[in-house]
């Protein structure tokens, strides 16, 4: 058995409590590298007891999983139903309704994998997702499963060297992995475990090289061990303060806090350096024993307390939260945690049967909740009202996500009216599909037809990629064939989330950054200059052809309705009557792209400018209702309702002059 070594329960510590100030919003930026911390250690810990009882043939394939099950799955249970018990209580239907599909798969460990194929153009708030934490418990046991037969198969057959040469070799095929995925499919690189079990495996070879004694030398000589260690907390501090949003991680930003975590692992081993004697202290050990806890319940308590605030938490209101984390997590680790653990308590078939009931349970509630899609019936009159689905999605989303398979086939719908031929195209992304009622109503009036060609996140921009979207290049080549064959395409309007496209943020969004051949490294900064010169070299290419930019619509959270029915639930009631985002933030939001705009249509004859979205704000605010109309059916797309109301707008500005 492993002897106990205080200092990893403080080095848990140091793991958990960033996360947690990450989470609150507290300063610590990177805060999320704590869960890369946590890797290392697993891997180290895990691998030290396996290769105990392995090199003893002690090793009992259905004793590591029960110690797995004692260990993670009591006080993970407890959270995932106390957490749908406040779930049912306060969440709107969509919400309790992906809750429990989130609640299914962190019960069977596949929360990682729900959430990568969960992520997408509509992706919500994390704040909305009070089991969104519990993807690194999956990265955990999807290692697990098969990591203990084939490392005692190969420490019996092959012996200790080359199953450390095995593990390592393994853990640089999963970083080079990482490094890849990162560049091209980054949701990927961040959730699945191929991605990221090079840092379980580096704390595995780790304990190797420690129970072999091939370390032994250095590992006992103070001065290298105390110097160690200092490298090892600021490879753990530096990227905690310096890290953010806009950092390529995991891939090799992941090195410097699984490097700091290893050293500090390995300093430990035998001195007591200055280093080791700060997380030996008690503060440190007793934080480090409850992390498992803390970590459970910070991220629901943040969660639940964010969706019935509606609004970002204060500080004090991140301190309640921390306070009340605490509390829970203390509880849990002495009354969950601590007896499940004690074979003396509960035995080993109780703890099995267990399991499978608590699952069972767990998986039936949730289908019944996805069964009567949330229970909408819970909420009043007026949140119903709110939610209802009639007017917020047009009845030709079969036009969007044209692929470049689908622009290949001419599977590309026409709208507008149908017995004039093509001569226009509407093209961008999901707000270019939101307004197309009203363009191709407006088309209609004026007896044209066009295509409708967009797509999630689509802009065709010439020679300009976004890392992770290896497809980007090829959305916009497709775009280019397709025009080049129909020549009777004479005019093309374009719109897009330009707030996004320009400095790569929104209220939803963080560091997304659009590179050409000239890219700088200035991260967000260089986006102005992608765009610009994708657009130009679009332009370029199609003298001949007229091309339209457009505005786009106001964006925030305060123009979404699911936001709206959470006020009527939880927020202040005389606020209900100036529901939208203030003018000022939305004249903030135009300033970031329109001149640029602006400045590029008078650069070149072919192509102009317009604004068609300026009458969706007063002077004060732009308001989620037009009297009874809802205008969007979230934060940042029209509903159909909204985008009709502006059809008028849109034939004026587009096709007047050109109506037959």
């Amino acid at each position: 058995m492993m002897r106990y070594r205080a200092d990893i329960d403080g080095l848990r510590a140091v793991a958990v409590l960033p996360v947690v100030a990450f989470h609150t919003n507290l300063g610590l930026s990177g805060g999320f590298v704590g869960v890369d911390i946590f890797f290392v250690i697993s891997g180290f810990l895990i691998t030290s007891i396996i290769f105990a009882d392995a090199k003893t043939d002690n090793f009992s394939i259905i004793e590591f999983y029960e110690r797995r099950v004692r260990r993670i799955i009591p006080a993970l249970f407890a959270v995932i139903l106390a957490t749908g018990v406040f779930a049912y209580a306060l969440m709107i239907p969509s919400h309790l309704y992906d809750f429990a599909h989130s609640a299914v798969a962190s019960t069977l460990f596949l929360a990682n994998v729900w959430q990568y194929l969960s992520q997408g153009y509509f992706t919500e708030a994390a704040e909305l997702k009070p089991l969104l934490h519990t993807w690194s418990l999956g990265i955990e046991e999807q290692f697990y499963i098969f990591f203990p037969p084939l490392f005692v198969l190969l420490v019996r057959r092959t012996g200790a060297a080359v199953t450390a040469a095995c593990i390592a070799s393994l853990g640089l095929i999963s970083l080079a992995l990482s490094v890849w995925a990162l560049d091209n499919d980054p949701d990927a690189a961040f959730y699945l475990p191929q991605y990221r079990i090079w840092e379980l495996a580096l704390g595995a070879t780790l304990a190797i090289a420690i129970s072999e004694g091939w370390l032994d030398r250095l590992l006992r000589a103070p001065l290298a061990m105390a110097s160690l260690a200092y490298v090892g907390l600021a490879l753990i501090i530096w990227p905690v303060v310096s890290y953010d949003a806009e950092t390529a991680f995991p891939g090799i930003a992941a090195l410097p806090p699984c490097l700091g975590a290893a050293a500090l692992i390995a300093s430990g081993s035998y001195i007591r350096t200055p280093v080791a004697r700060l997380l030996r202290l008690a503060p440190f050990v007793f934080i480090g024993k409850i992390s498992y806890s803390l970590y459970l319940w910070h991220w629901p308590v943040i969660s639940l307390y964010f969706y019935v605030n509606v609004d970002d938490l204060t500080l004090g209101q991140s301190l309640v939260c921390i306070v009340l984390s605490f509390v829970l997590a203390i509880a849990s680790w002495r009354y969950i945690e601590r007896p499940f653990r004690q074979r003396t308590q509960i035995s080993r078939g109780k703890i099995f049967v267990g399991f499978v009931a608590s699952t069972a349970l767990i998986i039936g509630a949730a289908n019944i909740v996805t069964k009567f899609n949330g229970f909408p019936d819970r909420m009043p009159e007026d949140v119903a009202s709110v939610l209802a689905p009639d007017g917020l999605l047009h009845d030709r989303r079969d036009c969007h996500r044209v692929d470049p398979l689908r622009a290949r086939n001419g599977d590309v719908c026409i709208r507008g009216d149908l017995s004039a031929p093509p001569s226009i195209m509407l093209a961008g992304d999901s707000h270019a599909d939101a307004i197309s009622p009203a363009f191709f109503e407006a088309a209609g009036r004026a007896g044209l037809s066009g295509y409708h060609y967009t797509a999630p996140g689509f802009l065709p921009l010439v020679g300009v990629t976004r890392p992770g979207k290896p497809d980007w290049l090829a959305q916009t080549d497709a775009m280019i064939a397709f025009l080049k064959k129909r020549p009777e395409i004479k005019t093309i309007y374009i719109t897009r989330l330009w707030l996004v496209q320009m400095t790569g943020q929104s209220y939803r969004h963080e560091g997304r950054i659009w590179q050409d051949a000239a890219y700088d490294g200035s991260g967000t900064a260089y986006n102005p200059k992608a765009t610009i010169r994708g657009l130009t070299a679009l332009a370029n290419i199609f003298p001949d052809r007229r091309f339209v930019l457009f505005d786009d619509i106001p964006v925030g959270d305060e123009l979404d309705l699911r936001t709206h029915a959470r006020l009527l639930l939880y927020g202040d009631k005389t606020h209900l009557s100036n529901l939208g985002l203030p003018a000022t933030e939305e004249r903030e939001q135009r300033a970031r792209y329109e001149p640029l705009l602006q400045n590029l249509a008078a650069t070149l004859s072919n192509v102009g400018y317009q604004s068609i979205f300026t009458s969706l704000c007063g002077p004060d605010i732009c308001p989620l209702y037009d009297g009874t109309t809802r205008l969007y059916r979230n934060g940042d797309h029209l509903s159909s309702d909204g985008a009709l109301s502006l059809t008028g707008i849109v034939y004026d500005s587009f096709f007047s002059t050109t109506s037959n």
